[in-house]
C-alpha cells in the first residue's frame, strides 16, 4: 500500500519542480492525508526508500509515530528558495541551512526553537547536561537552539587526506633499474614508505610513461576529504580547505603566506607536465570514486585506499608517509577544520502542529542502537550482526559481498540526526574496521608529522547577528574567489607571478579577509574564554 503512495509522492514533487511551480504551492502530503507526519528529506533517488527502511519501521513501532517520508534530490532542494515555506510538511531532514540561515528562520518564527521542548527529550537533554561544548556549538545569537545535530567523534576529520601510490607500478620501475626509483628496494614497498617531493613527482612521471593513459595523481579538490591540501602542506604551511587556520592564536589565511604561493606555482607545473589532470579540479568525489576503480590511479589523495579502488586492486596500494618538503626536509599536514559536531541536520517547522510529538520521535534517534543504524544500515539490511537485545553492542559487519562499504552504506543508511560521541565506541557501538585502520594509519604515519603547539584547527564558534550579516556578506564572496584564483593559475598556459598572486588576489580580497578574520578572531577570543 504504502510503495505506490511513496510513488506518488515523489512524482508529485519531481513533476512539482519540474513545472517551475514555487514550492509553496505544492501539497506533498500524501494522497490520502492519513499521516501523522509528513518529514522532507534530501535524498538520491539510489538512496533506498526511508518509508521502507528497517530502522525507520522498528522506530515507529517503539514510538508510536506516523511520520511519512517525502524526498527531494539534492539539485530540487537547491533550487527551492523558500524551503521552509513548502506546504504540508512538518520538518525538513539533512536542511543543511548555514549559521545565518538558521537564525533568520529562527528569528522569523520559520522554524521552532528546539530548547523550549527538551522535557519531551530526554536523550537531547542529556547530551546538552553532559557535553556543554556541545550545547555551545548549536546555539544561535539569541541562545537559542534551532537545529537537530549529527555528532560522530572518531578523531578521523582533522585528517581527511592520505595519500597512497601503485606499488606494482614502482616494482616495475625497481625491475627496470629505473633511476627515478634509486636507493628503494622491493622490501620497501608498504606502508609509511617515505619520498621526498621530488622523487615522487619523478616517479609519476615514469607512471605517466609506461602507463600513458593513467591519472599520475588525483584528488578532488576543495572537498572536505581527498583534498590537494596537504600536497600544498608539504610546502610548509597549515593549508586546508578553508585556506584559514589559527597561529598563535590568530586566525590566519594560508594563501598570505609565500609558501603557499610556491605551492600553487609548483602545482601549475605538475599540471603542464600532465601529472595533474583538470578533472581534479571539477569532480566531484562520487566520480572521483568511480573513475579509481579500475586502478588508473598511479596515486591518490583519500583518507583509505579501500574505498576508492576495487577489492581486486586494493594490495596494489600502499600509503605514502606525507611528503618530505626537499627545502627543508621535514614533513607538513596541516588541520582540517571539519567538526563533528554538525547543525542543521534536522529543522522542525513552525507549521508543525505536534512539535512535541514529532520532537520525541527524533530524540530517539540519539540512541546508540539507532544511530549506529542511521549511520551505517540498519540491522536488518546487514549492516551489524544482530544483537541478542537492545543492550549488546552492536558489531559492524565487514563483508557486504561485491559491494564496497560505501556502496552498501551509500544505499542502506539515512544518514543525520545521531549521537556517537567518543564514549559509544567500544561500548555501544564497535567501530567498522576500516575506521580503526584509519585511526592506525593516523596514528602511525600522519598525526606526528602534523602542525603543533602554536598551529590549531578553528573550532566551533558562535557569532553575533552582525557577525554572521558580515561573514554573509564576504565569506562565500571570498572562497570562490580564492578557489576561483588558485584553479585558473593551475590550469593556465604560463605560471602565475608574484605581482600577480599579491595584486589580484591578496590585494584584491584585502577588504574580505580582513572583515572574515576580524569576525571570527573576536568569536575565538569569546571562545577562549568561554573554556578557561
Amino acid at each position: 500500500m504504502k510503495n505506490k503512495k511513496t510513488v506518488a509522492a515523489i512524482f508529485a514533487a519531481v513533476m512539482c519542480a519540474a513545472a517551475v511551480i514555487p514550492f509553496s504551492a505544492c501539497a506533498y502530503k500524501d494522497e490520502d492525508e492519513g499521516h501523522e507526519f509528513t518529514v522532507l528529506t534530501v535524498k538520491e533517488e539510489t538512496v533506498k526508500d526511508y518509508n521502507t527502511m528497517p530502522v525507520f519501521r522498528e522506530l515507529a513501532k517503539e514510538t508510536g509515530k506516523d511520520v511519512y517520508w517525502i524526498y527531494n534530490t539534492s539539485m530540487q532542494y537547491s533550487n527551492n528558495s523558500n524551503p521552509v515555506g513548502i506546504k504540508g510538511v512538518d520538518a525538513i531532514y539533512h536542511a543543511g541551512f548555514s549559521n545565518l540561515q538558521l537564525y533568520n528562520y529562527g528569528k522569523r518564527g520559520k522554524i521552532a526553537a528546539i530548547d523550549q521542548y527538551l522535557k519531551y527529550m530526554p536523550n537531547f537533554s542529556k547530551i546538552l547536561d553532559e557535553r556543554p561544548d556541545i550545547k555551545q556549538a548549536l546555539q544561535s545569537p539569541d541562545e537559542h537552539i534551532y537545529s537537530l545535530p549529527r555528532v560522530e567523534e572518531m578523531g578521523l576529520k582533522q585528517y581527511p587526506n592520505l595519500l597512497f601510490i601503485n606499488k606494482v607500478w614502482i616494482k616495475e620501475l625497481i625491475d627496470k633499474n629505473d633511476p627515478s626509483v634509486s636507493g628503494i628496494k622491493a622490501e620497501d614497498l608498504k606502508d609509511g614508505l617515505k619520498l621526498k617531493r621530488s622523487k615522487y613527482k619523478g616517479i609519476l612521471e615514469k607512471f605517466k610513461q609506461y602507463h600513458g593513459d593513467c591519472v599520475p595523481l588525483a584528488f578532488v579538490s576543495g572537498n572536505w576529504q581527498g583534498n590537494e591540501s596537504d600536497f600544498i602542506a608539504s610546502f610548509g604551511v597549515p593549508e586546508n580547505a578553508e585556506h584559514k587556520t589559527i597561529v598563535n592564536d590568530k586566525i590566519t589565511f594560508t594563501v598570505e603566506s609565500e609558501n603557499w604561493f610556491n605551492a600553487i606555482k609548483e602545482m601549475h607545473e605538475w599540471y603542464k607536465a600532465e601529472l595533474i589532470r583538470s578533472s581534479a579540479f571539477t569532480q566531484t568525489q562520487d566520480e572521483f570514486l568511480a573513475r579509481g576503480q579500475d586502478g588508473r590511479y598511479g596515486s591518490f589523495y583519500w583518507w583509505e585506499k579501500e574505498t576508492v579502488v576495487s577489492k581486486n586492486l586494493r594490495d596494489d596500494y600502499i600509503m605514502l608517509q606525507p611528503l618530505v618538503d626537499d627545502a627543508t626536509g621535514k614533513q607538513y599536514v596541516g588541520y582540517s577544520n571539519e567538526q563533528e559536531i554538525e547543525k542543521s541536520e534536522c529543522v522542525i517547522l513552525s507549521a508543525c502542529k505536534d512539535k512535541a510529538g514529532l520532537l520525541r520521535y527524533f530524540d530517539k534517534f540519539f540512541e546508540s542502537y539507532y544511530s549506529a543504524q542511521i549511520n551505517y544500515g540498519s540491522i536488518e539490511s546487514g549492516a551489524f550482526e544482530r544483537p541478542k537485545s537492545k543492550d549488546d553492542m552492536l558489531i559492524p559487519n565487514d563483508d557486504h559481498g561485491r559491494q564496497s562499504a560505501d556502496d552498501f552504506r551509500m544505499k542502506n543508511a539515512p544518514y543525520g540526526v545521531i549521537y556517537l560521541g567518543k564514549e559509544v565506541w567500544g561500548t555501544g557501538v564497535q567501530m567498522e574496521s576500516r575506521a580503526q585502520l584509519r585511526l592506525e594509519r593516523l596514528e602511525t604515519y600522519t598525526k606526528n608529522n602534523a602542525f603543533s603547539g602554536t598551529i590549531k584547527p578553528i573550532p566551533n564558534l558562535n557569532y553575533t547577528e552582525e557577525e554572521l550579516d558580515l561573514l554573509s556578506r564576504y565569506e562565500t564572496m571570498l572562497g570562490k574567489n580564492i578557489n576561483s584564483w588558485v584553479v585558473n593559475r593551475i590550469i593556465a598556459a604560463s605560471a602565475p607571478s608574484v605581482s600577480d598572486w599579491q595584486n589580484n588576489l591578496i590585494k584584491a580580497n584585502k577588504t574580505a579577509m580582513e572583515q572574515v578574520k576580524k569576525v571570527n578572531q573576536d568569536a575565538y577570543d569569546r571562545y577562549l574564554d568561554a573554556i578557561k
